[in-house]
């Protein structure tokens, strides 16, 4: 019911399933939006999302319907969340390569480098990665 807006640090999204599982499906980086699929349907999800910030962030919330009447009112606002969709599925499409890989340690590199182009940050020393993830 709300739509979020990363402005700063990172957010990993899963999925919760009613067993109690728990699927990572997005990492977030600042621009990203989550929570726009209430937006688009005009109903509210049955599916539920969990999201933790595994850096320090800062976000702007605000409700669906804010969101709807914005871009209502200004086509510029649908034109800037059509790209953060946009770069949403570009990144699922990437993680479905990533994962489609047969064995380990070829998903481990091509994650790896998923995670540099998104999340890596150069320095005299090469590039790190400053993420806690499992």
């Amino acid at each position: 019911e709300r739509v979020y807006l990363i402005r700063r640090g990172a957010v990993r999204l899963s999925r919760v399933y009613e067993s109690g599982e728990e699927i990572t499906v997005a990492l977030l980086r600042e621009n990203s939006l989550f929570g726009v699929l209430s937006l688009l349907t005009g109903q509210r999800s049955d599916r539920f999302y969990h999201a933790v910030a595994f850096t320090r962030v800062e976000m702007v919330t605000a409700p669906a319907t804010s969101v709807k009447a914005a871009i209502e009112a200004d086509t510029s606002v649908g034109l800037r969340l059509l790209q953060g969709l946009s770069s949403r599925i570009l990144q699922t499409e990437t993680m479905i390569e990533t994962l489609t890989h047969r064995d380990m340690s070829s998903r481990l590199v091509s994650f790896l480098l998923v995670l540099r182009r998104d999340f890596g940050v150069a320095d005299e020393l090469g590039i790190t990665i400053d993420l806690r993830l499992s």
